[in-house]
């Protein structure tokens, strides 16, 4: 079997021009209700933190999973919160999560409540649960609630903090808010990492040392020290962390060998620091039965061509070295255009088959006599093997089964 495999840096991008129209407006009046000095609508601390909390049942029991991350925190403006996510999924005989897919039905919540429509699940989501593990038996008809409650992050306690800091690693003004209160009312070292001191010294945490997370999984831990006149670290300790006692241990220590430019002594310097778990290969790819509609000639691998590049890998999976694949059937004109473009299946998650689509649909051949009638192309998403050795991750299609 031929494949066609592409890595970083490879992508191709189109530009397109866009039409300005001018069109006549009436100047927008200023409401006699407010005045004096225009509000800042931009300030952090305006911003609601959307905590989340979960419930997972299997066949409408109640289960807890055997390995579980912190969700990421989202954030949001003024409003009342995000509105639930839903997503079902089965485990296999490994207690590894499959069959990720966003629900279809709307969460029940109890009699005088407020109901929030539910909100379409992020790849972040859908990554996350396909690292949860459960008890080693095969459970189906899984559904995993996320129910998000908003508190303004003037009121968010030091665990909401961290996990914001640590797990969501957003980067922007909420980012620097939440670093400071970290970093501690006394603080001058300007938030994270070194107060802007060129450093003369620097050591990493040995991530070898203690265990890993699962596969697809992350340890993260926040430390905060201060730095005296000689640029050396001082008061070094853990603010929290996901329970990693090794990679906490090991952080500090590397912090505390880390040596800056000499200077005014800094006090509430923090960071986050985590470590991921080996690569989460794709599960077996299911041989396909006949289908006795399709019409798609063999010189159709030979047309069909599909943009390729590393960001059609969803982003959220490569971080956490899932890998993934799709089945994507599709009609080829004799002009050479894509249509009617199906998700056959995806796994561990629908993020992969919603990649997989916009890949084909951007997807052209040349011209032909001939059409493609339920073409079906694979599509695998593969991380590196040894990240050490510099190797690019890529997408995989099979070009022999392109015309299957």
């Amino acid at each position: 079997m031929r494949a066609i495999l592409f890595g970083l840096g490879l992508a191709l991008t189109t530009t397109s021009a866009v039409a300005s129209v001018e069109q006549a407006f009436e100047p927008l009046r200023v409401s006699p209700i407010r005045t004096g000095e225009r509000a800042d609508t931009n300030r952090p601390e305006q911003s609601l933190l959307q905590i989340p909390r979960y419930d997972v049942t299997c066949e409408g029991t109640a289960v807890r999973p055997t390995y579980a991350e912190d969700l990421r925190i989202e954030t949001t403006r003024f409003g009342s919160g995000k509105g639930d996510v839903v997503l079902n999924f089965n485990v296999d005989e490994t207690g590894r999560t499959r069959d990720i897919r966003p629900s279809s039905t709307r969460p029940h919540r109890a009699s005088g409540e407020i109901l929030i429509p539910s909100t379409p699940p992020t790849d972040q989501e859908q990554a996350a649960l396909a690292a949860w593990r459960f008890s080693d038996s095969p459970r189906r008809d899984c559904s995993l609630t996320i129910r998000y409650a908003a508190k303004p992050l003037a009121e968010a306690d030091r665990n909401d903090l961290l996990r914001y800091f640590a797990v969501t690693r957003t980067r922007g003004p909420v980012r620097d808010a939440v670093a400071d209160r970290l970093a501690g009312p006394e603080a001058n070292c300007g938030g994270e990492r070194r107060g802007g001191r060129p450093p003369l010294t620097v050591s990493y945490p040995d991530y070898r040392i203690g265990q890993r997370p699962p596969p697809g999984g992350r340890a993260w831990t926040v430390v905060r020290w201060g730095v005296n006149a000689d640029g050396r670290a001082v008061d070094v300790e853990t603010l929290g962390s996901s329970g990693d006692r090794a990679l906490d241990a090991e952080t500090r220590r590397a912090v505390s060998e880390t040596v800056v430019q000499s200077g005014t002594p800094l006090r509430g310097c923090v960071a986050n620091f985590f470590r991921a778990g080996d690569r989460l290969p794709a599960p077996d790819m299911p041989e396909r039965a006949d289908d006795p509609l399709q019409n798609c000639p063999d010189d159709v691998r030979a047309r069909f061509q599909t943009r390729r590049g590393s960001d059609l890998f969803p982003t959220a999976f490569r971080e956490r070295g899932i890998e993934g694949w799709a089945l994507v059937r599709f009609d080829l004109a004799t002009w050479g255009q894509v249509g009617n473009v199906e998700v056959i299946d995806a796994q561990p998650a629908a993020a992969f088959g919603d990649s997989g689509r916009r890949m084909v649909q951007s997807g052209r051949a040349e011209p032909s006599h001939r059409a493609g009638v339920r073409c079906v192309v694979p599509i695998r998403y593969k991380m590196p093997t040894n990240p050490i050795d510099g190797e690019a991750m890529g997408i995989a299609t099979s070009a022999d089964n392109a015309a299957d």
